[in-house]
């Protein structure tokens, strides 16, 4: 029994080895034909031998079969070559000259004749110094714009069908190769040396920013994106149509193309536009627009803008603007704006702008403005030489009036104040605006030892010019809610103040002047707080509406206190 227990065991141990053997073989076989066998790498010489005779050691070496007919192809003629650590492909068109086809079929590589065509067939592999494949470079024919790439061992293959020998050329391009090469023999297979640019301290910074706007571009994973990083030839275009980018009359190096007219069907992707372009959606441009651009969706331009863009939904510029722009939700411009932005929710430049900016919420200039910002909520600026008007409206510095709500300049008008008048004892203001135009949020306050606090909350709006040299002139009207604690009904007192500002020292002054009250009140409401405090004025006008129950108050008053800032 416990040999029959010993024996099991061993053969479950030799069978557990077995399969782990087996899997590892299996692991390591599929390791090994991730590489095509076109693909890998040979190294073996011949000296006067014939090519059959070389093929067999050629297919142990490679580790695939060749098949091929001996009455087709002459394999009886010797052969001298040496070849190190090249592609299996590459060694077969030496030996052949470049006269066979060869495909592979698993393990299998089939070698027939050449047809006879009109067609140019030009295949080959581009390398770097080491001798290593470069992937995704670009060959093209800058007549026919007629494109290939190589892959990920730097194989390419390029068809041209009736080429004219007077205007037949390819050209290689890499991003980060210094070499182009212009291809001028029609040599069936050629190996191409590319060398890596040096890396210029100087161009750093420049490349940075670079690739800091490239976040618009179509995809980097397609092929027309990296023709358009390898190609920096300028093409140009008459006229070019397409369906979606790299599917068009430019083909896949329509990055590559500026063109004076264009149309993108649902959308295009192009190097520039000279005259007009129209997309059904959307229009990507790598450089400058000029004249017109209309866009169902959006239109994205990676250089400068000059003439008419609009767009149903956004326009994106990573340049200058020199145009009227309009877009039913965003404009963005990260270079100067000198025109008209017109959006339904916002306009933004990261630079300055020179001309009018209208939107249905929000204008941005990140620095200089010279005219006109409207929003109905928010307006910001750096230096704004013109006008603001807004509900909210930001600059660091304005020449004209910033009409809203509330607007702040960092380096206008804006003080603290506390103050008395005959309502109330005790109040404190906020200006900020310019001496132009400002705004006023203020509250005041009395204190009822044995009832309820009377308080008052209130907004206005003011001018303020320059009498003498530390002398100004206000001209205010305001409003304030009068209240004992809760707000419950109507007790609105309008102000008309016209006073005199004296600058004490610097950030500090007086302030004082008469006013003319116009009191509107729920007479309906028996709670309303006492009128005045520690003055009674006399009332000039009192009237009731007994049919609407509101009754009105006129006074004289007066208004006084210290003013920081």
């Amino acid at each position: 029994m416990n040999f029959l227990a010993q024996s099991g065991n061993c053969k479950g141990r030799k069978l557990v080895l077995f399969f782990l053997l087996m899997g590892f073989i299996s692991t390591f076989s599929s390791v090994a034909q991730e590489i095509p066998v076109l693909e890998k790498k040979i190294t073996l010489s011949a000296q006067n031998e014939r090519i059959d005779s070389f093929l067999k050691r050629l297919s142990q070496e490679a580790g695939c079969v060749f098949s091929y007919s001996s009455s087709v192809l002459d394999v009886s003629k010797t052969f001298s070559g040496r070849f190190s650590n090249q592609p299996l492909r590459e060694v077969l068109e030496v030996i052949f000259e470049g006269k066979v086809q060869i495909k592979q079929k698993g393990v299998y590589v089939i070698l027939t004749p050449k047809p006879e065509t009109k067609e140019v067939v030009i295949s080959g592999y581009v390398v770097d110094e080491s001798g290593q494949g470069i992937r995704d470079a670009t060959i093209y024919d800058p007549i026919t714009l007629q494109s290939s790439t190589t892959d990920e061992y730097g194989y390419f293959q390029f068809e041209v069908k009736n080429p004219a020998s007077e205007n037949f050329e390819l050209i290689v391009n890499k991003k980060d190769y210094s070499d182009t090469l212009l291809l001028e023999e029609k040599s069936s297979f050629q190996k191409i040396l590319l060398k890596a640019e040096e890396v210029k301290l100087d161009e750093v910074g420049k490349s940075l920013a670079s690739s800091a706007k490239e976040f618009w571009s179509w995809t980097k994973n397609s092929v027309g994106y990296r023709n358009s990083e390898n190609v920096k030839d300028t093409l140009n275009r008459d006229f070019q149509l397409s369906l979606i980018p790299f599917v068009g009359t430019n083909r896949k190096i329509s990055g590559s193309v500026i063109n004076d007219y264009s149309v993108n069907i649902l959308g295009g992707f192009s190097g520039g536009t000279t005259k007009a372009e129209l997309g059904g959606l959307f229009n990507i441009d790598r450089g400058d627009v000029q004249s017109v651009q209309i866009a169902g969706l959006f239109n994205q331009v990676g250089g400068k803008v000059s003439g008419f863009q609009m767009a149903g939904l956004a326009n994106a510029t990573l340049d200058a603007v020199d145009a009227a722009q309009i877009a039913g939700l965003v404009n963005f411009t990260t270079g100067e704006v000198n025109g008209v932005q017109l959006a339904g929710v916002l306009n933004m430049t990261t630079s300055g702008l020179s001309g009018t900016q209208v939107a249905g919420v929000s204008n941005v200039a990140l620095k200089d403005v010279e005219g006109a910002q409207v929003s109905a909520i928010l307006n910001v600026g750096r230096k704004v030489n013109g006008s603001q008007v807004g509900l909210f409206n930001y600059a660091d510095s304005i020449s004209g009036a910033p009409v809203g709500l509330i607007s702040f300049v960092r380096k206008g008008y804006n003080n603290i104040e506390i103050g008395t008048n005959e309502v109330m004892p005790v109040t404190l203001a906020l200006r900020t605006g310019t001496r132009s135009f400002y705004n006023i949020l203020f509250a005041g306050m009395r204190l009822n030892p044995s009832d309820s606090t009377t308080w008052s909350f209130g907004y206005g709006l003011g001018t303020s010019p320059k009498l003498g040299k530390k002398t100004f002139l206000n001209l205010e009207l305001s409003s304030e809610q009068m209240n004992k604690g809760n707000v419950a009904a109507l007790n609105l007192i309008t102000k008309a103040y016209v006073g005199f500002d004296f600058q004490l020292a610097k950030g500090f002054g007086l302030y004082a002047g008469p006013t003319v009250n116009y009191r509107v009140y729920d007479s309906a409401y028996s709670g309303h707080p006492d009128l005045f405090s520690h003055v009674s004025p006399k009332i000039q006008s009192e009237k009731l509406y007994a049919t609407n129950d509101i009754g009105t108050q006129l006074w004289w008053g007066f208004r006084a206190g210290f003013r920081f800032f």
